[in-house]
């Protein structure tokens, strides 16, 4: 039988205006799959977060805390997968 994962996604800055939502629950193994599904749920962010199977330059994503640049990487029920987009100053 195969457990089906459920790691929760935080989203900042105008990607929570974008998707209408600071953070939600999403199935998937891999970091890919989360963002994959996200992207299925919240169509607004399609080529917001990845571009050309890569996550955009200047994004920070970590997972528990740590920077994730591997889509392939694994998450878990109990992860926090939180996604920066790039901040301009001025």
């Amino acid at each position: 039988m195969t457990t089906q994962t459920m790691p929760t996604l935080k989203l900042y800055a105008n990607l929570r205006k974008i998707a209408g939502t600071k953070e939600l629950s999403t199935t998937g193994a891999s970091l890919g799959q989360a963002l994959s599904e996200l992207i299925l749920r919240y169509p607004t962010l399609d080529g917001a977060i990845l571009e050309y199977g890569h996550i955009r330059p200047h994004f920070v994503i970590t997972i528990n805390g740590i920077n994730a640049t591997d889509l392939d990487a694994a998450v878990a029920e109990e992860d926090i997968i939180a996604i920066f987009p790039p901040i301009a100053g001025g």
